[in-house]
């Protein structure tokens, strides 16, 4: 795609994922993007082929960056505890450095219909199998409590950053920063799966 192409559709990328989250999903319209890109409404169908997939591009193309992103940051810790711990803390600075990002993968993507929310289970499924990745190195080496299901503990994790990060999202005013919070969350999750307690 010639830069200048490019950089259209970048536009047209990030000022939908900033009405998708001022808006809502549902209530956002293509009229109103093409309005705050600058562009044609049609020039925007020569991107994307709707709203679902608008929403769904955005989707995979940041969690093609993130991915990557908090596996490299893992993979620096040298115990569960440590890989556990930077997750956590990954996922608390993404949210808390792009809230509209977070505002759309954490709430606009679940009002959404089913062909747009299956669509994207094998990305999300991508993300929560980092944690199930780091439980079962775990156990192997030792430092997780054997008798704890890994799908079930990625899920518990996940579920716990997922709630925390959402109601800072929706009801926090944003005075407290979320990566306050992960002290304590830490404390609770990680002293319930591991065997040995922090040193």
């Amino acid at each position: 795609m010639p830069k200048k192409s490019e950089a259209k559709r970048r536009r047209i990328k990030e000022v939908a994922l900033r009405v998708f989250a001022e808006k809502g999903f549902a209530k956002a319209r293509i009229s109103e993007i093409a309005r705050q890109a600058g562009v044609a409404d049609g020039t925007i169908y020569l991107y994307y082929k709707s709203k679902d997939d608008l929403l769904i591009r955005i989707f995979e193309e940041e969690m093609d960056g993130i991915i990557p992103q908090v596996r490299e940051r893992v993979a620096k810790g040298r115990s569960a505890r440590e890989k556990l711990s930077s997750f956590i803390d990954a996922h608390f600075e993404i949210v808390e450095s792009r809230p509209d990002l977070a505002t759309v993968l954490e709430i606009e993507l679940r009002q959404s219909n089913t062909f747009v929310r299956n669509h994207l289970k094998q990305k999300f499924k991508e993300y929560l199998d980092i944690i199930a990745e780091i439980v079962l190195e775990g156990q192997q080496r030792g430092e997780i409590r054997p008798d704890i299901s890994p799908s079930v503990a990625k899920q518990a994790v996940f579920g716990a950053l997922d709630d925390i990060s959402q109601n800072w999202l929706v009801l926090q005013p944003r005075k407290v920063k979320l990566s306050e919070f992960a002290p304590d969350v830490k404390k609770i999750l990680l002293d319930g799966l591991c065997l040995h307690p922090a040193t």
